[in-house]
Order: C-alpha cells, then sequence, then structure tokens
C-alpha cells in the first residue's frame, strides 16, 4: 500500500497497481503520514491530528492543536508526538488521541519530531532545538541557533542531526 497526500485528501493506493483503496478528506492541506501498527496519522492545517484505519481509512479519532499541523507525527511505544503552528509539541495516546502532555516552546513548531532511546528532538521557531523526555515532557536541554529551526531532526549512531535557517547543520552527541 502506497500513500498520497493531494489537497485536503490522504489517500490509499496499491502500491502495485496505484488503484486508489480508500480516501480520506479533512478541512485543509495535510502533512506526510506516519504508518504504525495499523494505524496512519497525519497532521493538518485545519489544527488536527488525524488517526485512520489503514484497511479502511474510517476515523479512528482527531485532536486538536491550537494551530496548523504542517509537520509528520512521529510514533514511538504506543505514543504519537506532532508539533503545531501554536508553539507546541503533543504527545497523544496512540490508541485513543488523548493527550499526555504537551510542551510550550517560545515561537511556532513546524519541525517533525524525532524519538529515540526515550527523548524526543524538535526545532522550533524560537531559534532552538529541544531534547525532552518522551514520557513526561521535561526539558532535557535545548540548544539555540542562529535562526529559525524548521528542518526535521534525524538521529543516528548516538548523535542528533538538524539544519537551521542560518544555512547550518548542527549535531549533538547523546554520549
Amino acid at each position: 500500500m502506497g500513500w498520497c497526500i493531494g489537497g485536503n485528501n490522504v489517500y490509499a493506493l496499491k502500491a502495485s497497481t496505484g488503484a486508489k483503496l480508500w480516501s480520506y478528506a479533512t478541512g485543509n492541506s495535510v502533512s506526510s503520514p506516519a504508518v504504525a501498527n495499523g494505524v496512519v496519522y497525519v497532521g493538518s492545517q485545519d489544527n488536527n491530528v488525524y488517526a485512520l484505519k489503514v484497511s479502511t481509512g474510517a476515523l479512528l479519532w482527531s485532536y486538536t492543536t491550537g494551530g496548523l499541523v504542517l509537520s509528520s507525527p512521529a510514533v514511538a511505544n504506543g505514543v504519537v508526538y506532532v508539533s503545531s503552528d501554536d508553539g507546541n509539541v503533543y504527545a497523544l495516546n496512540a490508541s485513543t488521541g488523548a493527550k499526555l502532555w504537551s510542551y510550550t516552546t517560545g515561537s511556532n513548531v513546524i519541525s517533525s519530531p524525532a524519538v529515540a532511546n526515550g527523548v524526543v528532538y524538535v526545532g522550533s521557531a524560537d531559534n532552538n532545538v529541544y531534547a525532552l523526555k518522551a514520557s513526561t515532557s521535561t526539558k532535557l536541554w535545548s540548544y539555540t541557533t542562529g535562526s529559525h529551526v524548521g528542518s526535521s531532526p534525524a538521529v543516528a549512531n548516538g548523535v542528533v542531526y538538524v539544519g537551521g535557517d542560518d544555512f547550518n547543520v548542527y549535531a549533538f552527541s547523546l554520549k
């Protein structure tokens, strides 16, 4: 199965033929999806995060944030992490959509969160990269860059990599 994002819709396409299996319409443009355990998670510029059943596209739940959800959700250990243009990073129960916690940064967050080893990494338009404890949202550290951080962090081999709007790439050792 492949995924196609078009306008306000999420489409499930048969990977071998491109045939449409289902579509789901949101109230505005959608982010790239995340898929885990039979569920498609997608953010929308209608301020919502949606959880859709992989097999049918049926809505399982939605959660309304205070701003646009431009970033792709990240899913780890039964939790959906998503950032919002309202300046918050949210942790939602993957099964129910219930808010577990939110963390407020100093500005809008369009960076997709990355999750590794119990830590959520995200960039913010307040010029910071944040490391948050995935279970509680406790800030472990932040780093101030020279400009907005709209890119999504990547984590590999004990290092977090993130690009800033100041034309730099930052690498943080986790060891």
